[in-house]
């Protein structure tokens, strides 16, 4: 009648990892509600609604849409990140880049377009003015940091 849950069952949207260890070859479209980890190879198209990390032995081929990345191999394809992406040194990037944020070591290779826009959309980059229109972004230089 009554039963203990198991307390090493993981939710989605918890903090478990699921991993496609080196020398693992996945072909198909991938869908993941948790952390997931490539250090393997994949063919197809991958949606994960947490953290994507791309090892550096791992490799993808094909479009990923995430909340965040981490990327320190091989992507063939576009990506789309919703929040932050971070390219390792030794990443390659051979396809376009959507993301709030990025974050690009030395060393890095990418060949693409790279699109940046702020979680809010455009209106939230915008300052506003007194008179309540929007006024023009700028961009802070090194020396004001």
């Amino acid at each position: 009648m009554f039963q203990k849950k198991n307390q090493h069952e993981q939710l989605p949207g918890s903090d478990a990892t699921t991993i496609l260890a080196a020398g693992t070859r996945a072909i198909g479209d991938f869908e993941c509600a948790n952390h997931l980890r490539i250090d393997g190879q994949v063919k197809g198209h991958i949606g994960c609604d947490s953290k994507l990390v791309i090892g550096q032995t791992g490799r993808v081929e094909g479009s990923i849409v995430c909340a965040n990345a981490d990327i320190a191999g091989q992507l063939d394809g576009d990506i789309t990140v919703h929040e932050s992406l971070v390219l390792r040194q030794g990443a390659v990037v051979n396809g376009n880049i959507s993301a709030n944020m990025l974050q690009m070591e030395a060393g890095v290779v990418f060949n693409g377009q790279c699109r940046m826009q702020a979680a809010g959309g455009a209106d939230a980059v915008a300052k506003p003015s007194l008179n309540g229109k929007k006024a023009a972004t700028r961009e802070v230089a090194a020396a004001d940091a």
